[in-house]
């Protein structure tokens, strides 16, 4: 079980599933009003961070997150099938962002062999900052494909 403190709901929690959601609907090729998309990042990172804090093995979170982010994906109006590979998708590139996070962690002499659970909130938050910027930069690059593929698509049509 993860021990959260109520700061990481709004350092780490909803900026990240704000991410999550805006690579979601890029992938989906979905666009969301500002409202609906900030209610959509609140609901998920409200999900999110209390089922962090479930007695549940390390992991099985990280599923039902998954399962919460497709069900309400597909109530936001995406199609089923859309939702499930754009989810998995964006599950996949927020690993890496974590994995890739360790990497610049220990370029720069920061200790990562810290136990989590006992740090400071804020600075378990501060600590987490990279991988949402490789996370934000890996977004906009996957965007920027996307639309390159689109006007390549259009102009060989």
């Amino acid at each position: 079980m993860l021990k959260l403190h109520w700061i990481e709901l709004f350092l780490r929690s909803i900026p990240e599933m704000f991410l999550v959601i805006w690579g979601i609907t890029i992938l989906a090729k979905k666009a969301f009003s500002i409202k609906k998309y900030i209610l959509l990042g609140i609901i998920m990172g409200v999900i999110a961070f209390f089922t962090r804090n479930l007695p549940i093995y390390f992991g099985v979170h990280t599923i039902i997150i998954l399962i919460f982010t497709i069900i309400i994906m597909i109530i936001a109006g995406i199609p089923i099938i859309t939702s499930i590979y754009s989810t998995l998708i964006m599950s996949l590139i927020l690993s890496l962002s974590e994995f890739l996070n360790i990497f610049v962690l220990n370029f720069f002499n920061i200790d990562t062999s810290i136990d989590i659970v006992n740090i400071n909130p804020i600075k378990k938050c501060l600590l987490g900052i990279p991988s949402l910027i490789i996370l934000f930069l890996v977004i906009i690059i996957l965007h920027y494909i996307l639309k390159r593929g689109e006007k390549i698509k259009n102009v060989s049509d």
